[in-house]
């Protein structure tokens, strides 16, 4: 998205801040509401609907974590940087430990970057400051809250609850909405400070 390639005129080559491709490695294995949490904000105390606000639960926590550019559970990422600046930015914060910072050469061979030759910088927000220059860099990382914001949590039962209750209605008004997200959903997360893409 925010890769840049050779100039096709000039021939000059672009350095890259921020990756070319971000993979998962490891998925979430748990949504920050739980099933039972979603129910009682629903109202829901019978078990037929359980599989559809489950499935449900999943879809807005992916949709609110696009929204933030977050991950809200643990996970581990992997991304790629042809020609990396000398500087480079770790997306989807908050970014916990840095596994690994591998080289690529043009051949294709990987071999570990050495820890004394880059300095990692932020705290949930992290770069790497590199002291030499790479054809291709991977690096793998540790990404998302241990601990849900009770913000993103609150957004997440706010979005759940508006599109749980107008589901299959076609007489419901279309609800107002900012990048797919409602208004009240989007209105918790900028309460809570969590409204920027950090991609």
């Amino acid at each position: 998205m925010f890769a840049r390639q050779y100039g096709s005129l000039t021939g000059s080559v672009a350095f890259q801040y921020f990756p070319e491709q971000t993979v998962v490695l490891t998925q979430a294995t748990s949504t920050p509401v739980s099933l039972s949490e979603a129910k009682n904000f629903l109202r829901v105390y019978d078990d037929i609907d359980d599989t559809s606000i489950g499935a449900l639960l999943v879809g807005v926590t992916q949709q609110v974590e696009s929204y933030i550019g977050r991950d809200t559970t643990p996970r581990v990422r992997v991304s790629l940087w042809k020609r990396p600046k000398f500087q480079i930015s770790i997306p989807r914060v908050p970014v916990g430990t840095i596994v690994s910072v591998v080289n690529i050469d043009t051949a294709g061979n990987e071999t570990a970057v050495d820890p004394s030759d880059y300095v990692v910088e932020g705290l949930d927000r992290k770069m790497i400051r590199l002291s030499s220059s790479h054809n291709s860099l991977k690096v793998t990382y540790n990404s998302g809250y241990t601990t849900c914001p009770d913000a993103i949590k609150g957004a997440i039962l706010q979005e759940l609850s508006l599109q749980y209750k107008n589901r299959q209605d076609s007489s419901q008004p279309s609800r107002t909405s900012v990048n797919g997200l409602s208004i009240e959903a989007r209105h918790l997360l900028v309460g809570g400070g969590l409204y920027e893409y950090d991609r």
